[in-house]
């Protein structure tokens, strides 16, 4: 495996390639997804979340636009949280590996490495702090959205820039000192 991906060979690049855009197609759903729920909204996020049927509303009151939603069991938390505890880490994970093989500065890496990891943390505890802590959590869900959007971004955009768009000179890089 090279060091770095401007010199890989064709079949890896394309296969790095290939993880990069179908995990782009990944996001690009998990996001919509959310949208679909939430329309990144704090009060629809804590609907989602906590429900809107109220006790304090009489029988015959008209029913919500949405339809009836009821408070997330913790059961229904637990299988959500089982899933992603297990396959987001594992996913920046793999793509943090494939940074770490372009040219990008160590201290913009360790930032981006950093990011991700509070996203996730934010991503995975947003829900469970929203439906059992306090409703103002909604905004660190949104937050953890906008975060590891931003990190998906870098990891997929600085390496396919990096293996296709960035030119070599006889197997060094632009720049590369001599």
């Amino acid at each position: 495996m090279p060091r770095r991906l401007s010199s890989a060979s064709l079949s890896n690049k394309t296969f790095f390639s290939f993880f990069l855009i179908l995990m782009g197609l990944s996001m690009v759903v998990a996001f919509w997804n959310f949208y679909e729920r939430t329309s990144f909204n704090p009060s629809k996020v804590t609907r989602y979340y906590l429900g809107n049927v109220r006790e304090d509303e009489p029988e015959d009151a008209p029913l919500p636009e949405e339809g009836l939603m009821f408070p997330k069991t913790k059961r229904e938390m637990l299988e959500v949280t089982h899933v992603h505890i297990f396959t987001i880490p594992l996913i920046f994970f793999v793509m943090s590996r494939i940074l770490s093989m372009t040219s990008m500065r160590e201290g913009y890496r360790l930032a981006t490495f950093v990011a991700s990891f509070v996203g996730i943390v934010l991503n995975l505890s947003g829900p469970w702090l929203v439906r059992y802590v306090s409703s103002g959590f909604s905004l660190w869900l949104i937050l953890s959205y906008v975060i590891l959007g931003s990190v998906v971004i870098v990891y997929i955009t600085y390496p396919m820039y990096e293996m296709w768009g960035l030119p070599t000179m006889e197997g060094r890089e632009i720049g590369e000192e001599e």
